[in-house]
């Protein structure tokens, strides 16, 4: 139960720093958002090929995959237009 209480406020800190980031410096905090967003959706296809290779078949994993291999190309690519990352 201590180790919920503590992830809790650690999100709940982290949350509030990048809120008072985002009012601060609007244009950056999107951009990190869009790139935190895309390598998120990227490590949900991750785990999802994962999952449906193991629960059915390598053939029925290449979507996932493929998905995976687009968020995170997309993320890579917003990271080197933006050089202040």
């Amino acid at each position: 139960m201590f180790i919920i209480i503590f992830l809790a406020a650690f999100a709940a800190v982290a949350l509030t720093g990048w809120i008072i980031y985002a009012l601060t410096h609007p244009i950056l905090a999107g951009q990190g958002a869009l790139i935190f967003l895309s390598k998120a959706a990227g490590f949900i296809a991750l785990l999802t090929a994962l999952a449906t290779w193991i629960g059915q078949s390598l053939l029925h994993a290449v979507v996932p995959a493929l998905f995976m291999i687009v968020f995170f190309a997309a993320a890579n690519k917003l990271e080197s237009r933006w050089r202040r990352w």
